[in-house]
């Protein structure tokens, strides 16, 4: 029989599990038991929080590559290629090694059910282990507490800002969500805290977990110019684009406190090699200006707009937005409706997970129109602009996606687009 290939395995892995989520480590747990991943001798970094977790760990990826330390980064959900989600080195993963880990979980698993997301997490720490990285960093899929990769006992847990998302498996507040996130968190390990404005629960979480919290705003302050530790090192820096401060400084923080030197001078390296694909991306079609982001919760996109009033000023801003039915995607309009100057609402987007446009152009009113596919909603967008504004496309990472097959196909390249 020929043997599959990571298509064929990602299309089965899509029909194998009756539901996308089922939050538990039972299962996930005892095949890693079986495939003996359990117990690594790399260090685990585990990112869990609503918003910044993709660039967290892209932060930490990128220095520690910059120090010559063998890194390997799971992270999800991807944009293009299914092997974003693995990554050694900062590069992703062939789709053969892919393969033999999809086909070693199968054998393992036996009667056992597994959903996408968690043969995915089984496959990256079986990569991981072949590959002998030094450091596994892990982005959590859903919550924390629950989720796949909290299987693997974290060396050091980063928590990264908290909102609301999810509410349906989460929790309807952040005090109850931040009690999930701080799930990841161990006993006697430290944990970095993200946000000086978390919620109350966060270290009551850790307290009673015997985690040791590593506040930002005690036991490191950070500002858009500068990073200081512990009074004991400070230094200047320039975040990358797409990268909030906040988020920067937790991975610097997580770093230092693994006993990895990070500098002024190794940050300004590592920011030099970082491209974020999607998040706050902006480039510059002629005279038209292009920002792709992934904003696809309020929070995220209060940073997007925050970031919109860092660039020129434009004549006219056009949006394409597509969103999942589970987002308030209420608060996420009232945060950017006095950005945008029209809405193009594609059908489409997201599959049955995705929010109907209709109910989003409901809460638009004339300066939105519904279009039958996501290229029917971006040609309108374009001959609107006639070459001269902002192109905005935002939501979730499926709209993103289109936006940049379907900007590349017209000739416009981005950031992370490579000449072949």
């Amino acid at each position: 029989m020929e043997a599959k290939s990571l298509d064929d395995w990602l299309s089965e892995l899509e029909r194998l599990h009756p539901s996308a989520i089922d939050l538990g480590l039972a299962r996930c747990g005892e095949v890693a038991r079986r495939l003996q991943l359990l117990t690594t001798s790399a260090t685990t970094i585990t990112v869990a929080g609503t918003n910044g977790k993709g660039s967290t760990v892209a932060v930490m990826e990128t220095l520690l590559s910059e120090h010559g330390l063998r890194c390997g980064a799971f992270t999800s959900p991807h944009l293009i290629n299914y092997n974003e989600r693995i990554r050694v080195n900062g590069a992703e993963v062939d789709d053969d090694l892919i393969v033999r880990a999809f086909e070693a979980i199968e054998v393992a698993r036996g009667d056992i059910s597994l959903t996408y997301f968690e043969f995915g997490a089984l496959a990256a720490l079986w990569v991981f282990r072949e590959l002998e990285v030094v450091y596994q960093l892990l982005e959590v899929g859903l919550g924390g507490r629950l989720d796949a990769v909290n299987i693997i006992d974290a060396d050091i847990a980063v928590i990264t800002a908290i909102g609301l998302d999810h509410q349906e498996w989460l929790g309807s507040d952040v005090e109850t969500i931040a009690v999930e996130k701080c799930g990841i968190a161990r006993s006697g390990k430290p944990c970095i805290v993200a946000d000086n404005a978390a919620p109350s629960t966060v270290m009551q979480t850790l307290r009673q977990r015997g985690a040791t919290a590593v506040r930002a705003g005690h036991d490191y302050q950070f500002s858009d110019e500068c990073f200081s530790w512990r009074d004991s090192q400070v230094f200047s820096w320039e975040v990358p684009s797409g990268v909030i401060a906040l988020n920067a400084a937790a991975a610097v923080a997580a770093l230092l406190t693994a006993g990895v030197s990070v500098d002024e001078r190794s940050f300004a390296a590592a920011a030099s090699q970082l491209t974020l694909r999607g998040r706050r991306e902006h480039t510059n079609w002629g005279g038209l200006s292009v920002v792709l982001d992934v904003a696809h919760n309020p929070d995220a996109a209060v940073q997007l707009h925050q970031f919109l009033t860092t660039l020129p000023m434009v004549e006219r801003t056009i949006a394409v937005f597509a969103v999942m039915s589970d987002k308030d995607c209420h608060d996420m309009i009232s945060a950017l409706e006095h950005d945008v100057d029209f809405w193009c609402l594609p059908y489409g987007i997201g599959g049955e997970r995705g929010q109907q446009p209709e109910h989003l152009s409901s809460l638009l009113g004339q300066n939105s129109r519904v279009f039958e596919t996501f290229d029917e909603s971006l040609k309108c967008a374009l001959d609107l602009l006639s070459g001269v504004g902002r192109l905005l496309i935002f939501g979730s990472f499926f709209t993103v996606a289109e936006g940049i097959v379907s900007l590349k196909t017209r000739g416009h390249k981005l950031l992370g687009d490579v000449d072949v």
